[in-house]
């Protein structure tokens, strides 16, 4: 398997007859993995991308797509990071990837190993609609030695009327192929009557009830009433999520309703709208996703206009030739009048072990929007943040031009301070590699480093940073300008010996745990690593005699009992 990652429109578009072939060829599609809404849905994504796999190089044709967002995220104490998200995150109702069956277990793979290409902490597998079949081939391209799994927990959702719903549940109604069979054969026998009761209440002259259908023609009032009932339903309770339902809306919906995708009829009372649904139709699979709904609150009926839409839904759908209706996430009881079944549809994340970015730097192609951040930061008022935003994309591209600049300017107003009261930098610094912020740690250190060259606990500390980060060659270098300035220091050549035995260096490394423990002969650590040492050179009677030094001297030292336990276990077990 081959896989390219496109990234401009020119390249998508001249997919889509490519991509439609194998839209109709997934079992396991679905309207959110169409063309339309796919390329419509990423006109609007700064960072976006489609892994296009194809059976060989040379081949004319893909055989599997992956659209998946790039965003850059700023954590408090760890700076910025990359998060990769599927191509319809947040706004589809699900997500996931397009294959032609028969490839599908090799597109998994190379989806996965393409993806640790790129530069993440975390992998969001949003609302994924997949068989677990495919979902665990999928995560089995992400190695348990480097990254994590899990299963992210959705928010607590009580409605008014007490239910507690489980949004990792995803409801949908099996339509079948006469209506009247259906109601008779799925649903229960006072739903059924209130639904019969329903459509005689839409026709009945009395009621002044009437239905549209929207057209290209009458979209534009038509989706206005949707936006202000919706927004009066809903988004007024929580602004920010009504502003980006409404936003996407606005630009996704228009273009659905051209397509000819959409199904959205309003329920009007004489001339008032007072309900209406959106639905997206996806005739490969003869299926109705209900996306969108809203009505209006003041307007009273002994059935719900609600209700009315939905059995009029469900009769349209087995009247065009659909078979599923969708009635997306929740387990509202409401849903169960209808004969619904359920799927689970969870969310997802994939995650470094480490917490950090793969490479441990910033993705190259998303440095814009983190100088974006850092410029934010600069013009808000926090230097520090905005800095360590700076070292941040320097790291990954050094000779990032508007970084270099930037940092100069907070370094300029920064410099005097830190001439000032170095000590204060270092512990500032300090304070921050305490918190797991290796990038600012190692960028205070340095900076006192270079004010005061003689600096011991921030050459120190830059050389224990480096062994964390395996820069072994660097902390070497750094410790040992730390032993030049303190020749007396245990600790710094306990530190020594720490990083010659990972450069596999054991007999310079046992060296270094002596001279500590010449210099302190109450170093247990030192004694301890020297006993590891000498397990790695087969030398177990004398590493036995090491670690008991480290207990006598720290008897609840528990990794020295326990590296003495796996001492004695090894030399029971190994011949002599």
């Amino acid at each position: 398997m081959h896989v390219d990652i496109v990234s401009a429109f020119d390249d998508l578009h001249a997919l889509k007859d490519n991509w439609n072939e194998v839209y109709a060829a997934d079992p396991e599609g679905h309207y959110f993995l169409s063309w339309h809404w796919m390329a419509q849905w990423l006109q609007r994504r700064s960072l976006w991308f489609v892994l296009a796999a194809k059976r060989r190089q040379a081949d004319d044709r893909y055989v599997a797509f992956l659209p998946i967002q790039l965003h850059v995220d700023f954590e408090e104490g760890q700076g910025l990071g990359n998060i990769v998200r599927l191509g319809g995150t947040p706004y589809a109702g699900y997500n996931g990837l397009l294959t032609h069956p028969e490839d599908a277990e090799a597109v998994l793979g190379v989806f996965a190993d393409c993806l640790q290409s790129f530069n993440w902490k975390h992998l969001d597998l949003d609302d994924v609609y997949m068989s677990e079949a495919r979902m665990k081939a999928f995560l089995a391209g992400f190695s348990a030695s480097e990254f994590s799994r899990r299963k992210v927990p959705r928010r607590p959702h009580i409605t008014a009327d007490g239910e507690n719903i489980d949004h990792d549940v995803y409801v949908y109604v099996p339509l079948g192929e006469v209506f009247e069979t259906f109601l008779d054969e799925r649903i229960g026998a006072k739903t059924r009557r209130n639904a019969r009761k329903a459509l005689r209440d839409l026709v009945a002259p009395e009621n002044e009830l009437r239905i549209t259908h929207v057209t290209p023609e009458t979209m534009e009032r038509d989706l206005e009433i949707f936006y202000q009932m919706w927004n009066v339903q809903w988004g007024e309770r929580q602004p920010r999520y009504g502003k980006f339902i409404l936003d996407n809306s606005r630009h996704m919906l228009p273009a659905c309703i051209e397509d000819g995708s959409v199904f959205m009829p309003i329920l009007w009372h004489q001339d008032r709208p007072v309900c209406t649904f959106i639905s997206f139709l996806d005739p490969h699979r003869k299926s109705m996703m209900c996306f969108l709904g809203s009505r209006d609150l003041t307007f009273r009926r002994s059935i719900s206009p609600g209700f009315m839409l939905h059995c009029y839904n469900m009769r349209w759908g087995i009247e065009n030739g659909y078979r599923t209706y969708d009635l997306g996430t929740g387990n509202y009881g409401y849903k169960d009048f209808f004969g619904s079944e359920h799927h689970i549809v969870e969310k997802l994340q994939v995650s470094t072990l480490s917490g950090r970015n793969i490479g441990d730097r910033l993705d190259p192609r998303s440095l814009d929007i983190a100088m974006h951040q850092a410029v934010h930061f600069f013009r808000s008022g926090n230097p520090e943040s905005a800095e360590l935003c700076c070292r941040q994309i320097l790291v990954a591209d050094d000779a990032h031009a508007p970084a270099t600049s930037l940092l100069a300017k907070i370094e300029a107003t920064q410099r005097p301070r830190l001439v000032s009261d170095p000590a204060a930098h270092f512990s500032a610094a300090a304070e921050r590699h305490r918190a797991g912020d290796l990038v600012a740690a190692e960028a205070g250190y340095r900076d006192v480093i270079a004010i005061v060259p003689g600096h011991f606990d921030a050459l120190q500390h830059l050389a224990l940073l480096l062994l964390q980060k395996g820069d072994l060659g660097e902390a070497k270098d750094c410790v040992d300008k730390a032993i030049e300035v303190k020749p007396v220091s245990a600790s710094a050549y306990c530190n020594r010996g720490n990083i010659l035995a990972r450069l596999s260096n054991f007999e310079e490394a046992l060296g270094s745990y002596d001279r500590a423990i010449a210099l302190d002969a109450g170093h247990a650590i030192a004694f301890n690593n020297r006993g590891n040492v000498l397990r790695r050179l087969g030398r177990h009677d004398e590493a036995m005699e090491s670690y008991d030094r480290a207990i006598a001297i720290d008897p609840g030292y528990a990794q020295a009992i326990k590296n003495r336990d796996a001492a004695l276990q090894e030399m029971e077990t190994v011949p002599a």
